[in-house]
């Protein structure tokens, strides 16, 4: 194939004032949103800061919710997995039908109870204050390690192309998302939230608009991926096979497992719920997610196939200009883009904004619960003017936030431990679902149950987390090309170490190479057959009477009167 590519260019890359003054006016504008609701909340309480004092709306809200589960890390990942993996990962969206169920069946519960911490009502339905100090601190833990993530995962792939220097990405984008939640609290969040989504959405148009301009046309990308196996009916498999990194069944069985945790059983979600004036709000927010998220995933999935088709027969990957797949998509814009003043600027604030989002809402979800469950306890702290608790909750957010910065310094000196901090989240969530479900649907469970259960779901969902990290399971990449690089281009050769696939691992090891996708479905199971099963071993509920408000309405006509 004749050398169609030039990358000359690249040698002169870097970033304009134009550039600078669009990121740094993101970031500018979110610290400003934190500082307006700082002000006009100085005199109100925790009730303000946590709930948002009760008032917010759908549209925010709804954006909230989903900005803080689509991080930098979705927006850099998902280009990647379809350009180095295909577009199958595109039936997440078929996931979205949990969001129905939550709405119909998890809503209405929790905004009656007008809870600010979901751990708390756990400590409340099963009379046991080591129900809610688990949950919790799992919860905090998990939180803590994700944020450390999602802060330093996009600043080593951005720096590692633009030359940002990472210690500023890591800075800018932990303290100023600690200090605008510090100050201004939910409201703040959810509004910043909603600006940096938009940001995202924003970022990836550019990128998707420029890169079909370039290309030619959507069919000419189409017919790319489709001739390479990135998209058409032949790359879909369909059956459940949970030993394979991705097939349908895996990726919607999975994801709708996830969201259902997210939306159901995180002290993230259910905060929001809580904070909304009105039910049918509450409604309204979990359901225009669906729309949105479809919109950002389609975004995404169809810039990998466009920077496929830019880059067929010359893999930037391949040839040496990057380390790993997720640099792809920085890599592309500084290519091709960097000549658009402002452009590369906007993809900056794009990711960033992704990790802002993130950040905000998971420390202001830690104040809440900490609060809630440890500090208000204090016979010191509950005797507080409102307006000194809300002080001390300001100090828990900034704290959790400059924890995770100091975490994410520190993740550069740690290898795959980065790996595994960040599926510990998905290790957590399915087992903290069950918790849930036990909670709501099965009075005869006890706190015996729920915490062995628990305790048992996540280790045994870790376990299998890290089997990858420990035997070097990678996923493969599809076949790319080089042929079409510039002739006088040193490309490297392919590394002799191939990473060990699933097929040539015998049982029982060949089990902890179960897919990714599969841990939250584990946990769930397991924390539900473990604590079903302990709770029937222990003498159930041993008569207790159970308050008619903490289990879901559809089961309290079988409650004694």
């Amino acid at each position: 194939m004749e050398a169609r590519h030039d990358f000359s260019s690249l040698l002169d890359v870097g970033f304009m004032a134009a550039d600078y003054v669009v990121f740094g006016g993101v970031l500018a504008a979110s610290l400003a949103i934190g500082c307006f609701y700082a002000v006009r909340g100085r005199n109100k309480g925790t009730e303000e800061f946590l709930g948002g004092d009760l008032s917010l709306s759908c549209f925010p809200v709804s954006m909230s919710l989903l900005a803080s589960t689509v991080s930098a890390i979705t927006v850099l990942g998902a280009p990647a997995e379809a350009y180095y993996h295909g577009v199958q990962w595109w039936y997440i969206c078929c996931s979205e039908i949990a969001h129905l169920i939550v709405a119909v069946v998890f809503v209405p519960f929790y905004y009656e109870l007008r809870l600010t911490s979901v751990y708390k009502y756990l400590e409340q339905r099963f009379a046991s204050r080591s129900v809610g100090l688990v949950a919790g601190g799992l919860f905090l833990l998990a939180t803590l390690l994700y944020n450390a993530v999602v802060i330093y995962a996009p600043a080593l792939a951005l720096a590692s192309i633009t030359h940002f220097p990472i210690w500023i990405s890591i800075i800018a984008v932990g303290l100023i998302a600690s200090i605008y939640t510090a100050i201004g609290g939910l409201k703040a969040v959810v509004w910043t939230d909603v600006l940096q989504l938009l940001i995202m959405v924003a970022g990836l148009a550019a990128v998707v608009i420029k890169g079909l301009l370039d290309v030619g046309s959507f069919q000419e990308v189409w017919r790319v991926a489709v001739d390479h196996n990135r998209a058409g009916p032949q790359i879909f498999t369909y059956e459940y096979l949970p030993l394979q990194r991705h097939t349908v069944s895996n990726i919607i069985s999975g994801s709708v497992v996830m969201k259902m945790a997210y939306y159901s059983a995180s002290q993230t979600a259910v905060q929001r719920y809580s904070s909304m004036k009105s039910l049918r709000h509450a409604y309204i927010a979990v359901v225009m997610m669906i729309p949105f998220y479809i919109l950002l995933v389609s975004l995404a999935m169809l810039t990998g196939l466009i920077i496929f088709a830019t880059y067929e027969g010359c893999d930037p990957l391949a040839a040496g200009f990057i380390t790993s797949k997720d640099q792809i998509l920085p890599f592309y814009v500084m290519d091709r883009l960097s000549h658009i003043p402002g452009l590369p600027g906007l993809f900056l604030a794009c990711i960033l904004s992704g990790s802002l989002s993130s950040i905000s809402s998971g420390v202001n979800s830690q104040a809440a619960v900490t609060w809630e469950d440890v500090f208000s306890r204090c016979p010191r702290f509950a005797r507080l003017p409102h307006t000194s608790k809300a002080t001390v909750t300001k100090f828990l957010a900034l704290g959790y936030g400059v924890l995770a910065v100091c975490l994410a310094f520190l993740a550069g000196n740690v290898g795959s431990v980065l790996q595994a901090a960040g599926s510990f989240s998905s290790c957590v969530n399915g087992p903290l679902l069950a918790v849930i479900i036990m909670a709501l649907f099965m009075p005869f469970t006890n706190n015996k149950g729920v915490c062995v259960g628990l305790v048992m779901g996540t280790a045994v969902s870790l376990a299998f987390s890290v089997g990858p990290l420990v035997f070097g399971i990678k996923p493969e990449l599809l076949p790319t090309s080089t042929s079409a690089c510039p002739v006088n281009l040193s490309i490297p050769q392919p590394s002799e170490n191939h990473p060990i696939r699933v097929e040539e691992l015998e049982y029982p090891v060949k089990l902890l190479a179960l897919s990714y996708t599969q841990l939250g479905v584990l946990g769930m199971i397991v924390t539900l057959v473990v604590g079903v099963t302990v709770s029937l071993a222990t003498g159930m509920s041993k008569d207790r009477r159970l308050e008619r408000n903490l289990v879901h309405p559809s089961v309290r006509r079988f409650l004694p009167a």
